[in-house]
């Protein structure tokens, strides 16, 4: 377990966003034996399940096997255990930072990394995945921080709001499809990216 590449899904509470994001994933990437998923919440509401509303949409998507999920509380030591953190707002990824400044170079909104992956090409990483050995995590490290470096090439967006999943926690059925619906795509694209590294087509 040690060897394989974590990925880390945080929001505030750790029962609507994070959750979903992380079940979601898990269901997308079921084939990589080398990637494990989980999460957590800066202000979670440890213990409780996923809302019921979240329930709702995760099936919606083909989710299951969710029922085991508890909240859980951030702290320094999953941060530290994790190789790439997404927040579901701006916020949190400070809080992250603030938390645990190491991680600086692999914290990004869930949204920003799939932005980022969408605008780097095959022969980018290529180069950055060249001496890497394709054993255990070491390539999809390698994928991250080359993701990380993009950043400075990218133009900036002009509606931070853009790179946030908006938060439904108390509200109705409604949002949280909205929610969702900016969610999804993200993730998406994020299990595309993890099986092009795996299946080494990047090189």
């Amino acid at each position: 377990m040690e060897n394989n590449f974590s990925v880390l899904m945080v929001c505030t509470g750790n029962i609507c966003r994070s959750p979903f994001a992380e079940y979601l994933l898990v269901n997308l990437v079921q084939d990589i034996k080398r990637v494990n998923v989980s999460s957590a919440g800066t202000n979670a509401m440890v213990g409780e399940r996923m809302s019921p509303e979240t329930q709702t949409i995760a099936e919606s998507y083909g989710v299951q096997n969710f029922e085991s999920h508890r909240a859980r509380q951030l702290s320094e030591e999953i941060l530290g255990a994790s190789d790439l953190i997404l927040t579901m707002t701006r916020r949190q990824r400070r809080q992250v930072v603030e938390l645990e400044p190491r991680v600086t170079r692999r914290v990004f909104t869930l949204r920003e990394f799939a932005r980022l992956v969408a605008a780097t090409t095959d022969e980018m990483l290529a180069s950055d995945l060249a001496e890497v050995s394709f054993e255990g995590k070491q390539p999809f490290r390698a994928a991250v921080q080359s993701i990380a470096l993009s950043r400075s090439q990218l133009s900036s967006i002009s509606d931070p709001a853009e790179d946030e999943v908006v938060d439904p926690y108390g509200h109705a059925l409604e949002v949280h499809q909205a929610s969702a619906q900016q969610l999804v795509p993200a993730v998406n694209t994020l299990a595309k990216f993890l099986m092009r590294v795996s299946s080494g087509t990047v090189t």
